[in-house]
């Protein structure tokens, strides 16, 4: 057999590689870093010649995404946030991870081969790591916390910070896991996957971060799913993700507030508060319900109640849940336009002529995986995960059957 050319993917190769072993880094230190990295990455390694072949056959989906991008950041001209920082993140930022993404995926020959050996470690660096720490109780974070940045050891800021990071953490190593173990899978190594997952597995129960185990173990169905009916599988989870932008934000307020009080009582204060945060983010929708309130609208939004004895806030920066985050802020036009871009893109992907079975369990992996993500905690806006999200992306690619050789 012949060795694919390298000629053109030395410079996207070296990149990918580099970016990689930052990414394990980054997930160590809280995810925090990484967006630099990441951005830097697709600027270095911008294909300009496969983007310029696009014209030929537009991913109209991608269009779709990027008209929702923009729209997002040109809902800031209305919105009672005076700060364009998230509006230029948006524009500058996005672009540039799925560039990098995009190169990644076109990587051919040995710089492919090395891109997929260093997506395997980088997804071994950051679970093995947080599965120690999760064993230990975050001895060495809370180490450097104390020691580096001179917090005080014993105080419970200190541990909620050393749980956060650790948590934020644990977010990229779930996304990176599935591709990783799949593509140990392909080469030859099950026994190498499966022990990948069951470290991710065990050390997403760790942190205080019930968000973390619910996102495993729905990725984990999902691909399981996708794995036995590749394309139908792809399918429903695109169509749902994109129901859900519609569907959420006009029922959840309302089943949130009547919720009886045997029920609520029963379940964890955080989620007696998501309930609350939910119902007055749904007052909120009603009141400007096409355009939205504008990006970051809910950094500014006040509103507080007593919940068990504790005032709390009722709109900490965002409503906890991704289809409300979006019909808030950019409305019933923003929430359209993301629901098309995910229906366009399933279609896209499910329709695939060298989609695999491993690659479409990988790819439902990391949309079901990071769909609970910015459904149950994360604001949706939030460059750490949407730069670890293109990685994750990345990774899938390496996934697609070979074409046979004539």
């Amino acid at each position: 057999m012949t060795a694919l050319p390298d000629t053109g993917h030395k410079r996207p190769g070296i990149t990918a590689v580099v970016v990689m072993f930052f990414a394990g880094v980054a997930a160590i230190a809280g995810g925090l870093p990484l967006p630099p990295f990441i951005a830097l990455g697709g600027l270095i390694a911008l294909p300009w010649k496969q983007i310029l072949r696009l014209r030929k056959d537009p991913p109209w989906e991608a269009l779709l995404g990027a008209l929702f991008v923009g729209w997002a950041a040109f809902s800031w001209t209305w919105s009672p946030y005076d700060r364009p920082d998230q509006a230029l993140k948006l524009i500058v930022g996005i672009p540039l991870y799925a560039a990098l993404a995009f190169a990644i995926a076109h990587l051919q020959g040995r710089w492919r081969a090395r891109a997929e050996a260093m997506f395997i470690f980088m997804a071994f660096m950051a679970s093995i790591y947080l599965f120690a720490e999760f064993v230990n109780e975050g001895e060495a974070t809370l180490a450097y916390k104390t020691l580096i940045e001179g917090a005080p050891a014993g105080d419970l800021h200190t541990t909620n910070e050393v749980n956060r990071s650790l948590g934020h953490g644990a977010l990229l190593a779930i996304l990176f896991a599935g591709p990783a173990a799949a593509l140990a899978w392909r080469e030859g190594g099950p026994l190498i996957g499966l022990l990948l997952l069951g470290i991710t597995g065990m050390m997403s129960l760790g942190f205080g971060l019930e968000v973390n185990t619910v996102a495993f173990i729905a990725a984990v169905a999902a691909a399981a799913l996708a794995y036995a009916w590749p394309r139908g599988a792809l399918s429903a989870i695109f169509g749902g993700m994109a129901g859900a932008f519609i569907v959420v934000p006009l029922t959840l307020p309302s089943v949130a507030g009547a919720l009886p009080e045997s029920i609520r009582s029963r379940l964890p204060e955080s989620w007696e508060i998501r309930l609350e945060i939910w119902r007055f983010t749904g007052n909120l929708l009603s009141e400007r319900p096409w355009t939205g309130w504008g990006l970051d609208a809910g950094r500014v939004i006040e509103g507080e109640m007593e919940i068990r004895g504790t005032v709390q806030q009722l709109l900490p920066l965002h409503p906890h849940n991704a289809p409300l985050q979006v019909w808030m802020e950019t409305g019933a036009f923003g929430a359209i336009l993301i629901a098309f871009a995910l229906v366009m893109m399933g279609g896209r992907i499910a329709g695939a002529p060298l989609l695999s079975r491993l690659q479409a369990a990988s790819i439902a992996w990391v949309a079901v995986a990071y769909f609970c993500f910015i459904f149950f905690s994360y604001g949706i806006w939030q460059e750490w995960h949407a730069a670890a999200l293109a990685l994750a992306i990345a990774g899938t690619t390496f996934l697609s059957a070979r074409p046979k050789a004539l």
